[in-house]
């Protein structure tokens, strides 16, 4: 049982909760512009499927930014602050961020390159913001020995504000093509949201200041000056090949989550393509996608309880089971692109009466991805959770850090990589010079949908290579059995981690 906390870590704990809580809560509230930001690409600025892709994942460049800060702020003091000054700083600018793009939208500015660029401002303030947040989170966790609270508390209120912002993003996206109100009116009520996290942050840290004549010199250059930040990038490449000598199960890691995560995405293709010949709405997008947000925190939750109740599973056969998964569901991928008379549709279409049908507006398609995708969404989360419980197995204390941070970067880096060579194949794969290959493909037992569309022949042929790519794991999830092995690392999935 538990030693219940003094007075005083009751009054730092109820600060705490609020401390690490609200980024994440206002984490979730910016998918308010999930879905209007779809239609704004599309119809906003007139961007065509593969000049559209390339720009729905390069505005999340601004997350990738996340180790930088990292060493800024562990290192860099401003205001006399080393956490609470950046904290509510960034916040601040996340606000005038979000502002800059109501206005550029409101004056009628249809540039790309510059929503681009203010996107990822707005993104890389909240990058900003959640390191900052978790390194109090552990700073503070552990010495009120809460982390593991505090993680989930996070995870908590980020699926739903997710959720729920998503939902009112999509009415609200209806309400733009209804011509109510203008995508500027959601850019700005988007930028409400972070001065919560100015709030709480100058309300409930508590951090001693420290005045440059205390500090010895300014306040900013203290801590790290020009000669440290020199010999930090000179000898970034011997930590990481030290790394790659001592930490072997890291790089295993990396490679799998690559091939795991890493197949040429065709995320706003698809949708642009559900739009277009679908008659996909922004309401069933939100719908769709909200429910996304709280499939995500059941899944955990659901996760969390089969490692601790089946503790005879290991984690290998976990992941083989993801990939079993994901081959297996290899064929609901095409039904999207299938005409309403395909033979497939007979085996999976159905009607629900209106009495107890919430949506009797929706197509089959619209309930199709609605299913499907909640389904296997659901079930591939421990691929994302088991690398990481490795890591936390494996990676060396001195690199502890460094290791995470290598694992959630890469991660968000192939995100965008694999929009952004999606992007580059659809575009190559549209052009004069493969017309054969798209010919060659629609005379093909592989062509399932049959479809005259180059466009649907395209998607299909995304749907091979993504298969190929989930299939590629598998001797990566052997040679980590191997590794774990040769090194004696026993992984308990269900151990509480404090």
């Amino acid at each position: 049982m538990s030693t219940p906390p003094k007075d005083d870590d009751r009054s730092a704990l109820k600060r705490l909760k609020w401390v690490v809580g609200t980024p994440y809560f206002v984490q979730g509230s910016k998918d308010l512009t999930e879905v209007p930001i779809l239609f704004f690409i599309k119809t906003g600025l007139g961007m065509g499927d593969a000049g559209g892709q390339f720009f729905d994942s390069l505005k999340g460049i601004g997350w990738m930014l996340k180790p930088i800060w990292g060493v800024v702020s562990d290192h860099v003091r401003i205001f006399g602050y080393r956490r609470k000054a950046w904290y509510v700083l960034m916040a601040m600018l996340g606000v005038l961020f979000w502002m800059a793009a109501a206005v550029l939208a409101f004056i009628g500015i249809k540039v790309p390159v510059v929503y681009l660029i203010v996107f990822n401002l707005v993104f890389g303030t909240y990058a900003f913001v959640d390191v900052v947040c978790d390194a109090i989170m552990v700073v503070e966790g552990r010495r009120l020995k809460r982390v593991g609270a505090f993680v989930g508390l996070q995870w908590t209120v980020l699926s739903i504000a997710n959720a729920a912002s998503t939902l009112l993003g999509g009415w609200m996206q209806d309400w733009v093509d209804r011509e109510v109100i203008g995508v500027e009116t959601i850019f700005a009520l988007a930028g409400i949201f972070p001065l919560l996290t100015v709030f709480v942050g100058i309300r409930n840290i508590v951090e001693e200041r420290h005045t440059p004549k205390e500090l010895g010199t300014s306040t900013v250059h203290n801590s790290i000056g020009v000669a440290d930040v020199l010999a930090f990038v000179r000898t970034t490449p011997r930590k990481l090949n030290e790394i790659r000598k001592n930490n072997h199960t890291i790089w295993l890691l990396l490679i799998f989550l690559f091939f795991w995560k890493f197949s040429p995405s065709v995320g706003y293709i698809e949708r642009s393509y559900l739009i277009d010949e679908r008659e996909f709405s922004p309401k069933s997008f939100a719908i769709i996608f909200s429910i996304g947000g709280i499939t995500f925190l059941v899944s955990v939750l659901a996760y969390r309880w089969m490692v601790k109740r089946f503790t005879n599973i290991q984690w290998h056969q976990y992941l083989y089971a993801m990939v079993a998964i994901g081959a297996l569901s290899f064929p609901i991928s095409f039904f999207l692109y299938l005409d309403p008379e395909h033979g497939w549709w007979r085996y999976v279409y159905f009607t629900l009466p209106d009495a107890i049908n919430p949506f009797p507006d929706w197509n089959r398609y619209e309930w199709f991805r609605l299913i499907s995708g909640t389904v296997l969404y659901f079930a591939h989360i421990p691929a994302f959770m088991i690398p990481l419980t490795i890591n936390a197995h494996t990676v060396k204390i001195a690199y502890a850090g460094l290791g995470y941070a290598l694992l959630t970067a890469f991660s968000n880096a192939t995100n965008i990589l694999e929009g952004v060579v999606g992007a580059g194949l659809y575009k190559l794969f549209s052009g004069e010079n493969f017309v054969w290959m798209i010919d060659a493909f629609q005379g093909s037992f592989l062509d399932i949908a049959k479809a005259q569309s180059p466009r649907i022949a395209i998607l299909e042929i995304f749907v091979y290579i993504s298969l190929a790519f989930t299939l590629l794991t598998l001797p990566f999830i052997r040679m980590l059995r191997t590794e774990l092995r040769k090194n004696n690392v026993v992984i308990d999935l269900g151990a509480k981690i404090d």
